[in-house]
């Protein structure tokens, strides 16, 4: 006999008193049958359904059909839904209830017997009662339960009665007196005139007993704390305003804090920005004291406020302004640099010689964007000599802010005229990038490129070349060698081609270089050769490749302007004798 018939026997029936469905199975030892069929033939033969030797008797076919006829009687023409299920329940498929179900059902004598049942019903036996503990808490005593409705009243345990609070009220509002017996507390005769005053933190420390025989001091009169504990309160208070949150106050939603000496003093120098205020640290431990004071001289003269903090606060505030990087001190609020998106550079007017300079080609900006750029097409050079062209230098996918300030930093002291950054693909000019620039970036015309395949397109039009920084050997877009030269350091300043044409410089990302669509925008791939010969270290960092392929392409001009330098020296000179 398989389980599943065994399991399906085994499920009750709504008939009350009904004939279990009758298994035939082959007559087999007691000993030799499981647990299961043990309990199938006792409960058989508590119904009648079995003998006590285990044969089952079988139901004729009219016994069988009267069952099943009883049972579509009771089958509900309703339905009970919920939501979109059907929960009516068949009487032929019944599902057995859990032990809790049938526990709770009234209608089952499932543990209704036990002493668990009896007691949450108060139906408790007497000889029960007599063991139970007669206190206020428990439910042996007979007023807590109700014998009309057989439940207990709803009192929580543990909640003290109306009585015990109002012996405890009574007892700590007692006046002192004699030591009654029985009592631990003392009594104290000068508190007789407190009594009635209630309960509390002070009750309980009025009713301590004094030491040595002394009276305790009056609850009117202030007590006075020993002088460590007034020294030391101060200090607890200045601990926990040290780990309140510090708010930095902005003068506009714009602002932009500068942090370092050099980017600092850059700033107040050269006033490109809208500066706001300056913040400098005065605490006892400062001692670039001359510093400090050259500082507040460049402020004046921009007339920017100064704002001295010297305590522990001050200096909170410094470091959060400077995003926990070391600002030495000084910390300036400024707006933005001026960084105007052009759509191409213009060409060189006629009069370059005498009028040193380019044009540019503005894109669209919003009037917030404007009052701060400009809408200046013009813009004058005056690092390289009239002899030579200017060097613009465009920067695409430098991610790092530390190697966006190091190449600011590198084509400024080199003479560039200007850099143009690819908007939304390279990195912006955060503190971050200003502090590593060291102020160069506050000395150097900055362009934004919101498009740069269509700048270089336009830029080339106008009578620019373009040299695209590509690794050395193969070229970073590959293509036709009569496109696109190839040419390194040596062949750049021999050429000199700052003397015919103005020049554009690409750099690109720090890993992978410029993509092979921007490199063939490109007139040359300019390369820097490995001189070592070893494969050990295979390329420069993208600053220091800046700098010197700045250096190779503005050769020329620096020499100019020292041939420049040395006849007018010769001619002034010349002049004396």
């Amino acid at each position: 006999m398989s389980l599943s018939l065994v399991l399906r026997g085994t499920r009750p029936s709504l008939l009350r008193g009904a004939p279990r469905p009758c298994f035939s199975s082959p007559a087999r030892h007691n000993g030799s049958l499981s647990a299961i069929q043990r309990g199938l033939i006792r409960e058989g033969a508590r119904l009648g359904t079995t003998s006590s030797d285990g044969d089952q008797k079988r139901l004729t076919y009219a016994e069988r059909q009267r069952q099943r006829e009883e049972l579509e009687k009771q089958r509900p023409a309703y339905k009970i839904v919920k939501g979109k299920k059907d929960i009516t329940e068949d009487p032929t498929k019944v599902r057995a209830k859990s032990r809790q179900a049938r526990f709770y059902d009234p209608d089952s004598s499932f543990g209704k017997r036990s002493l668990v049942y009896k007691m949450k019903t108060g139906d408790v036996p007497d000889e029960v009662k007599q063991f139970l503990p007669q206190d206020d808490w428990g439910f042996g005593n007979s007023d807590q339960l109700d014998s009309s409705s057989g439940s207990r009243r709803t009192k929580k345990k543990g909640r003290r009665d109306k009585d015990d609070v109002a012996d405890i009220v009574a007892e700590l509002s007692r006046p002192w007196g004699p030591k009654e017996p029985g009592r631990d507390v003392p009594s104290n005769p000068a508190k007789e005139e407190g009594a009635g005053r209630g309960f509390g933190k002070a009750a309980w420390e009025d009713a301590r007993p004094p030491r040595d025989g002394a009276e305790l001091p009056s609850r009117d009169v202030p007590r006075e704390r020993p002088a460590a504990v007034r020294r030391d309160a101060p200090a607890a208070r200045e601990r926990g305003r040290d780990r309140d949150p510090i708010s930095i106050p902005y003068t506009t939603a714009a602002s932009q804090f500068l942090y370092g000496k050099s980017v600092v003093e850059a700033a107040l120098r050269t006033p490109r920005r809208q500066l706001y205020k300056l913040y400098l640290y005065g605490g006892a431990n400062r001692q670039s004291t001359a510093e400090d004071e050259h500082m507040r001289r460049l402020a004046r003269r921009q007339n920017v406020p100064v704002v001295v903090l010297d305590d522990f606060q001050g200096l909170r505030l410094m470091d959060k302004m400077a995003a926990g990087r070391p600002h030495n001190g000084y910390v300036l609020e400024a707006s933005a640099l001026p960084q105007p998106p052009l759509t191409a550079l213009g060409p060189l007017p006629d009069d370059y010689a005498s009028n040193p300079g380019y044009t540019v080609a503005l894109a669209h900006q919003s009037a917030e964007d404007a009052a701060v750029n400009g809408t200046s097409t013009f813009f004058p050079v005056t690092t390289t000599p009239p002899s030579h062209k200017p060097l613009v230098v465009v920067l695409d996918q430098i991610l790092d802010p530390g190697n966006l300030g190091a190449i600011l930093r590198a084509v400024s002291f080199l003479g560039a005229a200007a850099v143009g950054i690819v908007r939304g693909r390279s990195a912006s000019l955060t503190s971050v990038a200003l502090k590593a620039s060291a102020g160069a970036s506050e000395n150097l015309t900055l362009f934004s490129i919101p498009s740069l395949p269509d700048f270089l397109g336009a830029t080339r039009a106008n009578g620019w070349v373009v040299y695209a920084a590509v690794a050395p050997g193969g070229g970073g877009g590959g293509g036709s060698a009569r496109q696109r030269r190839q040419v390194d350091l040596l062949d750049v300043e021999a050429e000199d081609p700052l003397r015919r044409d103005p020049c554009v410089l690409l750099l690109g990302n720090e890993g992978e270089g410029l993509s092979r669509a921007v490199v063939k925008k490109a007139d040359y791939e300019l390369s820097i050769p490995n001189m070592s010969g070893s494969a050990t270290v295979d390329s420069l960092n993208v600053s220091v490749a800046a700098g010197l392929l700045c250096a190779s392409l503005l050769k020329g001009a620096v020499k100019a302007r020292q041939e420049a330098v040395r006849a007018a020296e010769t001619g002034e000179l010349g002049g004396l004798w």
